[in-house]
C-alpha cells in the first residue's frame, strides 16, 4: 500500500473513532431524548415529549409557550432546535416570553391570519352592500305603493305592493344580523392576528 493509501485509511479510521466520541459529547446528559427526525417539530412548534414512550404515542406538535406551561415531571418541551426539562421550564427565572422570539412564532400562521382578517374584511363590505340594496328597494318600494294609492290602484296592486315591503324589512332584518355576525368575525381575526 502507498503512502497516499496509509494515510487515507488512517484518516478515516480516526475520523470512525473521533465522531462518534463528538455525538457522545453533544449528548452528555444520560437523561436527553434522542428523538427520530421525522418527530421533531417544526420551526416555530414545540413539542412535548415523554422518555421511554414510542415516538408514535407522543403527543403532537403545538404551540410552544402554550405548551412551555404544561409540560409534566419526567418530561421535555422539544423546540425545533432546542430542548428543557420540566425542571428548567417551572424554575422561577425562565421567561415564557421567549417564545415570541422570531424563531418560534410561525410566518405561515401569521400569513393565515392577514388572509383570515382580509377575508373577513370582505364579508364585512359585501353585508354592507347587501344592506344598502335591501333598503334602497325597500325605499322603492313604499314609493310604489305611495303612487299607487294616489292613482287609486286595485286592493289586489296594494296588497303586492305591501308584501314587497314585507319582503324588503325582512332582507334588511337578514342583512343587519349578517353585518353584525362578519363585523363580530373581523373583530376576532384582528385579535388573532394581534
Amino acid at each position: 500500500m502507498n503512502l497516499l493509501g496509509s494515510m487515507t485509511a488512517g484518516a478515516l479510521l480516526a475520523g470512525l473513532l473521533i465522531i462518534p466520541g463528538n455525538r457522545a459529547l453533544a449528548d452528555d446528559r444520560d437523561d436527553y431524548p434522542r428523538i427520530p427526525r421525522g418527530h421533531l417539530p417544526g420551526r416555530g412548534e414545540c413539542r412535548i415529549w415523554h422518555p421511554g414512550k414510542p415516538p408514535g404515542h407522543q403527543p403532537p406538535p403545538g404551540d410552544c409557550r402554550t405548551l412551555s406551561r404544561q409540560v409534566p415531571r419526567g418530561a421535555w418541551l422539544i423546540g425545533h432546535n432546542r430542548r428543557w426539562k420540566h425542571e428548567e421550564l417551572r424554575h422561577r427565572g425562565f421567561r415564557h416570553d421567549v417564545f415570541d422570539h422570531p424563531d418560534y412564532s410561525r410566518r405561515d400562521n401569521r400569513r393565515q391570519d392577514i388572509r383570515d382578517v382580509r377575508r373577513a374584511r370582505k364579508q364585512v363590505q359585501e353585508d354592507r352592500a347587501e344592506l344598502k340594496d335591501a333598503r334602497q328597494e325597500l325605499k322603492s318600494d313604499r314609493a310604489e305603493l305611495r303612487e299607487d294609492i294616489r292613482r287609486g290602484a286595485s286592493k289586489q296592486e296594494i296588497r303586492q305592493d305591501k308584501r314587497e315591503i314585507r319582503e324588503a324589512k325582512r332582507k334588511i332584518v337578514e342583512s343587519k344580523k349578517d353585518l353584525r355576525e362578519s363585523r363580530q368575525d373581523l373583530k376576532r381575526e384582528r385579535q388573532d392576528l394581534r
